[in-house]
């Protein structure tokens, strides 16, 4: 890699407080074997443990590859899409998208997937499938996002429908051209309730997402301060966290001219099902979310939700059964 030019990829790695992952991600980054120079942009969001200080040793060994920042008071608190931050920073033509205590496995995860982008120049986003590493022993590894054997492009509909868990984040690469839209999107929706949804949204409009067949990154689940933890944690908000996310995408969908009005519906509806029959939410919490958004709900999904996920002992058994009612 020619450490003189300019990069042509920015990997942006976003963390709090991940004293115990960062080492993985950091390294999974540097052992990545490209043709070409890439930097490592890492923004540190006020950590309160030794993240900032593990940061400041890479720092030191790789100065002119590691690029961090580091800020003094937490943005995310303050409402600020801190991958926004990190972006605005890149040079690089493609920007490569992993948190902190997530990392990558394949060393040759950039190459392949910025070799693909670059012979389908109208796909503004690539991903591929990761391993869900659970925090929880007694719980298996699975694969999320593994769609095809094969290389393909899917299209932006395809990618709304998903509601956000179409692409693992850890393994998007977007073209920086889509930066620009993306911010101008953030800015109308200043309390969109999550960001990675909406930059899969809008990276593929220009020609859909470009799709890697190759399992290349491991995203944990159930680390604590992550996003999933912390919606059951403060599940009490849900009902608040779902009516910010009806309003974002009806954002969306006037930002996007109405095109995939459908689409954006389906993603309402299924957000809204998800969580009605959780079983990580109480059941007070859910009641009220199925008295407060009904008009979302489906016949089906209301006869489902009386006679099976109302009550928490059933849900319990379908899902150790995995019965497909839970899906």
């Amino acid at each position: 890699m020619d450490k003189t030019q300019e990069p042509l990829v920015s990997i942006c790695c976003i963390t709090y407080n991940h004293e115990k992952y960062i080492r993985d991600a950091i390294e999974s980054f540097l052992m990545q074997k490209t043709d070409f120079p890439f930097e490592i942009i890492i923004h540190d969001d006020a950590s309160t443990d030794r993240t900032a200080d593990i940061i400041r040793e890479y720092e030191k060994k790789y100065p002119e590859i590691i690029k961090p920042i580091y800020q003094t008071e937490n943005q995310y608190s303050k409402g600020v899409k801190v991958t926004l931050l990190a972006s605005k920073k890149a040079k690089g033509k493609y920007i490569a998208l992993c948190e902190g205590d997530d990392y990558w496995t394949d060393p040759l995860k950039l190459h392949k997937q910025i070799t693909e982008m670059e012979k389908y120049p109208k796909c503004h986003i690539s991903f591929h499938p990761a391993v869900i590493k659970r925090n929880d022993e007694n719980r298996s590894d699975k694969i999320f996002g593994l769609y095809s054997k094969k290389n393909k492009i899917f299209a932006i509909e395809k990618v709304i429908s998903g509601g956000g868990g179409f692409m693992p984040t850890n393994s998007i690469v977007i073209n920086k051209l889509t930066i620009p839209r993306i911010i101008s999107f953030f800015e109308i929706a200043k309390n969109a309730p999550i960001g990675d949804y909406y930059i899969q949204i809008l990276g593929s409009e220009n020609g859909g997402a470009l799709y890697i067949s190759d399992v290349m990154s491991v995203y944990r689940a159930g680390v604590p301060g992550s996003w999933s933890e912390r919606i059951i944690k403060f599940s009490k908000y849900l009902d608040s966290f779902v009516d910010s996310y009806i309003v974002t995408n009806d954002i969306m969908d006037e930002f996007t001219s109405y095109k995939y009005s459908k689409q954006l519906t389906i993603s309402k509806k299924s957000l809204i099902w998800g969580e009605l029959r959780s079983s990580n939410i109480e059941i007070e919490i859910r009641e009220s979310l199925f008295k407060s958004h009904n008009q979302y709900i489906s016949c089906k999904h209301k006869i489902l939700w009386y006679s099976i996920f109302k009550h928490p002992k059933l849900i319990k058994v379908i899902k150790s059964l995995k019965s497909p009612l839970n899906t």
